[in-house]
């Protein structure tokens, strides 16, 4: 009795595998074939047991039933598959797309950027050129007055100083050193940004403070190229404010950060053009190479810091420059907790 009962149930096997592999129309055939081949058996065997062979004519009856239901589930299963495959391949392609556009897009930002730099320095070189090419076709001259050659001897030396200064600075920005990092305090950075800056200030009659507060511990930094960054900004706040104005140098800490500020009493910069200083060769002097932001970016970023510039709220600019103090957060934690010991 078991083994029939397990050969009845088996007849559901042939039935399931046709919905699945061929959907509803696979599966009402198989039904179909697996009834042909049932009835006779059930007719014959169980014939004398009318109840039994009720109950097995009606589950006949069930087996198109369920290769059609299984058929149709198996249809369904399969469009869905085919639309999530399309869909995928789909989204692949315009995948492939957008990376073939975001590097042409990259391509061109790096066309761009290589044109601007390079009209930046033939504008930059050309200048000099046509003074020492002036120069010294007067210089060739015969009977040359000795203080006529003189002047233009001087001015071709000091056409020549300025180009050289040009590439010197180019190659900075191009080609940026890595920084020596060693343990220094920002005290050690502003002053001697002052010294160095002391004499333009005095010329321009403009006055150079310094704000800063006791408990700023030392921090991990090249000291020459930060010096580099914040000589060049404030030589720009000198030149920016006008005489018997005022330049703050002040150094903030931060919760992770170390921010030096540069504050002046200019006129301020353009709206339009706070977006472009720090881009190569842009600059809104007549005597400037615009370069000097760009370096002073390139070095800022090199130590894991920022550079940026804000309106006061009454006349000029902040340039802020801060610095990660990282390696160094349990040194700060220490000279904190050292300070309020004391």
């Amino acid at each position: 009795m078991m083994l029939h009962l397990l050969l009845q149930r088996s007849y559901y096997i042939p039935i399931l595998v046709a919905a699945l592999w061929f959907g509803w129309r696979g599966g009402i055939l198989a039904a179909v074939t697996v009834a042909i081949v049932y009835a006779p058996y059930v007719f014959q065997v169980w014939s004398q047991n009318p109840a039994y062979a009720h109950a097995a004519y009606s589950e006949i009856i069930m087996f198109p039933v369920i290769g059609t239901l299984t058929g149709v589930l198996a249809d369904i299963e399969k469009r869905e598959r085919k639309k999530v495959a399309h869909t995928a391949q789909k989204l692949a392609e315009a995948n492939m797309q957008l990376q073939a556009s975001f590097a042409q897009l990259r391509r061109a930002d790096r066309l761009s950027a290589l044109g601007e730099l390079s009209a930046g320095i033939a504008h930059e070189v050309r200048n000099p050129l046509g003074s020492i090419e002036g120069a010294i076709q007067i210089l060739c001259r015969p009977n040359l007055p000795d203080e006529t050659r003189k002047e233009f001897s001087d001015l071709a030396q000091a056409e020549f100083n300025r180009l050289k200064g040009v590439v010197t600075n180019f190659l900075e920005f191009a080609r940026p050193q890595r920084p020596q990092q060693r343990a220094t305090t920002p005290a050690a950075i502003l002053e001697s940004v002052v010294r160095l800056a002391s004499e333009t200030a005095k010329l321009a009659g403009v006055s150079i403070h310094i704000d800063l507060p006791e408990d700023v511990p030392p921090i991990m930094l090249d000291p020459e190229q930060i010096k580099q960054v914040m000589l060049n900004l404030v030589i720009n706040a000198i030149q920016a404010t006008p005489p018997r104005g005022n330049v703050t140098l002040r150094a903030r800490m931060k919760s992770s950060t170390l921010a030096l500020e540069v504050e002046d009493e200019g006129k301020g910069i353009p709206r339009e053009n706070l977006e472009k200083i720090f881009d190569p060769f842009f600059t809104t002097r007549a005597d400037g190479t615009g370069l000097g932001l760009s370096i002073a970016h390139s070095i800022v970023s090199q130590h894991g810091g920022t550079i940026a510039v804000t309106r006061n709220k009454g006349e000029g600019m902040t340039f802020a420059v801060e610095l990660p103090f990282g390696e160094n957060a349990q040194q700060l934690d220490t000279f904190r907790s050292g300070i309020h010991d004391a």
